[in-house]
């Protein structure tokens, strides 16, 4: 996953804890279920585009942890755009 280019919201800063993964930001434990309800509206879409499961949902975690936003649309642009 290419983070370089991104433009994290506001909020991005105080997501990336020390359990996050290395480069990696998490959504906030209220958050988690946003990022899975994301994952899942965006999973059909994005597994005819060759994504896994997994990608899906670290992917979705990364959006929602990096501030930008729970909108599916966007969502599937933004991973289309920077992950493949």
């Amino acid at each position: 996953m290419d983070d370089d280019h991104v433009h994290p919201g506001p909020l991005a800063p105080d997501k990336i804890s020390d359990d996050s993964a290395p480069g990696r930001p998490e959504p906030d434990a209220e958050e988690v279920e946003s990022a899975r309800l994301l994952a899942n509206d965006a999973r059909d879409t994005l597994r005819r585009e060759g994504f896994d499961d997994e990608e899906i949902r670290q992917l979705a975690d990364a959006f929602v942890g990096l501030d930008l936003g729970e909108d599916t649309n966007e969502f599937v642009t933004w991973a289309l755009e920077r992950h493949r």
